[in-house]
């Protein structure tokens, strides 16, 4: 989901050479045009600097999968690198991190209706990386230090804010605005959370925390979850929430828990943390869960280490039914997506594109 893991993603396909493509468990339908409704759309990747981002369809009604639907919906590839997105309103947003760009498509048609190009003041690509919406307005992080606002009804972007170097994950909790300055390709990595006002549309305050923070999820509380990808030795990944109505707003390390990724739904939080053996492969994967009312772990294990043949990629939950998908790859090759019910029993799976990041539902 991030500059590190696309960087990561090159380094692994060399590395290993993989040559083995992820297959389906089920035997999936495919459609040539299909008619959107209840489903949900995933967002892969891809490699970088391939031109590979595909948007995955799976028809939750009659499980038929469309393996890139916004190719399908409009004769054209959705471009370089896709990083995040966003349902809002009627539209889903997807930002195109090496194609530098915002894709507005029509959430039930899969037709785009603008592809909105990402520019600083000299004309240079600023390359969108997380998105958030409030009020009307949908904010992206750009990667060259700025946070942009883009109105929702224009489809204009208004106003540009700087906040730090590298900015990664995005999100709105309390009524203030939160990026993550990771300060990824900096010379030293960033340790600070920028708070915007969503009505100036200035930054107000700047919030430390452990060194390359880059994943931001807000729960119902008013506290946002920070995961800090540390220095990759001595500082590992540490997940951090910040009480965002205390003034000013505290810190606090969660000890014990090292997740690389993670969602909210309702009071549960889920994760999933792993690590790296000699020959870069992927060792020590777990799958917890931790409450954040009671602001403890509430299932340390709530599928098994194993169940995951390859390495988790993306973690989401279905609103409706609260099953729990977890997209996995092998860098190189299409990916799969695993869904599990509460009780952590495997319910399906269904093939996704190279890299899968991210899933929106379409739910009534």
């Amino acid at each position: 989901m991030k500059t590190k893991r696309n960087f990561t993603a090159v380094l692994l396909s060399t590395v290993l050479a993989i040559s083995l493509s992820s297959c389906d468990t089920n035997s999936n339908k495919a459609t040539v045009n299909p008619t959107i409704s209840t489903g949900i759309y995933v967002l892969n990747q891809g490699k970088f600097q391939k031109s590979n981002a595909s948007l995955t369809y799976y028809n939750l009604l009659d499980s038929v999968v469309t393996s890139d639907i916004f190719t399908t919906k409009n004769n054209r590839g959705l471009g370089d690198t896709g990083q995040d997105m966003l349902k809002y309103g009627s539209k889903i947003y997807i930002a195109v991190y090496e194609s530098s760009l915002i894709e507005v498509m029509n959430a039930t048609t899969g037709i785009s209706e603008k592809s909105i190009p990402m520019l600083n003041s000299s004309g240079q690509p600023s390359s969108p990386r997380s998105l958030a919406s409030y009020n009307g307005k949908i904010f992206i992080s750009l990667y060259d230090g700025h946070v942009a606002q883009l109105d929702t009804t224009t489809l204009l972007v208004e106003k540009t804010v700087a906040v730090g170097s590298n900015p990664e994950g995005i999100v709105v909790s309390n009524n203030k605005i939160y990026v993550a300055n990771s300060g990824g390709m900096a010379a030293k990595a960033d340790s600070t959370i920028s708070v915007i006002d969503p009505t100036t549309f200035t930054v107000t305050n700047k919030i430390k925390v452990v060194i390359d923070p880059i994943v931001l999820k807000a729960d119902a509380y008013g506290n946002v979850y920070v995961i800090s990808f540390g220095n990759y030795g001595s500082i590992p990944y540490t997940l951090q929430c910040i009480q965002t109505a205390s003034t000013p707003e505290q810190v606090n390390v969660i000890p014990g828990l090292h997740p690389y990724n993670m969602t909210i739904n309702g009071d549960d939080l889920y994760m999933y943390s792993y690590s790296y053996d000699a020959n870069w492969s992927v060792i020590n994967k777990s799958y917890a869960i931790y409450d954040v009312r009671t602001e403890k772990i509430v299932n340390s294990n709530f599928i098994a280490s194993t169940a995951i043949a390859k390495t988790p990629y993306s973690i989401d939950v279905n609103p409706v039914t609260k099953d729990i998908y977890i997209g996995e790859t092998d860098y190189s090759n299409t990916g799969k997506m695993y869904v599990f019910g509460q009780n952590g029993t495997l319910k399906f799976t269904f093939p996704t594109g190279v890299n899968p990041t991210k899933i929106i539902f379409l739910t009534k």
